[in-house]
């Protein structure tokens, strides 16, 4: 899956310590929505998680949190279009369609193993594709959120925002493939900071 992949990335390039903590592209027939690939992220620069009541999150955020369990929910895993993200309505929808209690609970209550790791007490985080733009529309997909117990949700445009920031044309031959294919892109001027302007024909 490409987003968890995007997703690992992320949270590696940010000084986070990153291993899978369950989930699998393989549900159960008598179920609607399948399960949600989830990591366990670490990050050993801080002391304790610190997110005060914000739920909304940005890469700015990262250094508040200490240790995370994070489901993805992604256009691999889900029905999500280009089509969804050109109205929040439709967005609002998708998120409400695709994000029941059980596939939540599911993916980010990953059971004592993880609690024996190390790892301590721990945040539920999510990452869907997008969330409305507009006020209202927005303030209801985020009380969704939190109503499935959720303490803070990322969207992979603010991910890719972040990690098109990092990746430096010219810079470092080894590494995730996305990281070379996202120098290339920057190379060729496709896509220019912070705005993530893909495919601009201006010039």
């Amino acid at each position: 899956m490409v987003e968890q992949e995007l997703v690992e990335a992320y949270f590696e390039s940010n000084g986070f310590l990153v291993r899978q903590a369950g989930g699998s592209s393989v549900g159960d027939a008598r179920r609607k929505l399948d399960p949600l690939p989830v990591l366990a992220v670490m990050n050993p620069r801080a002391d304790q998680n610190n997110l005060h009541s914000e739920t909304r999150l940005f890469s700015a955020d990262l250094n508040r949190i200490r240790a995370a369990v994070v489901g993805v929910l992604g256009w691999s895993n889900s029905p999500f279009s280009p089509a969804v993200m050109s109205s929040d309505s439709r967005q609002l929808k998708f998120l409400k369609q695709q994000l029941d209690k059980e596939r939540v609970e599911d993916c980010l209550n990953p059971g004592p193993q993880l609690a024996e790791s190390g790892m301590g007490s721990f945040l539920r985080l999510l990452v869907v594709p997008a969330l409305p733009l507009q006020g209202e529309k927005m303030k209801e997909a985020i009380a969704l959120i939190e109503s499935l117990g959720v303490d803070g949700v990322l969207t992979l445009r603010s991910i890719l925002e972040n990690l098109l920031r990092q990746a430096l044309p010219g810079q470092g031959r080894e590494g995730r493939w996305m990281f070379q294919i996202l120098r290339l892109i920057k190379a060729y001027g496709l896509a220019r900071d912070p705005q993530i302007e893909i495919f601009n024909t201006s010039d």
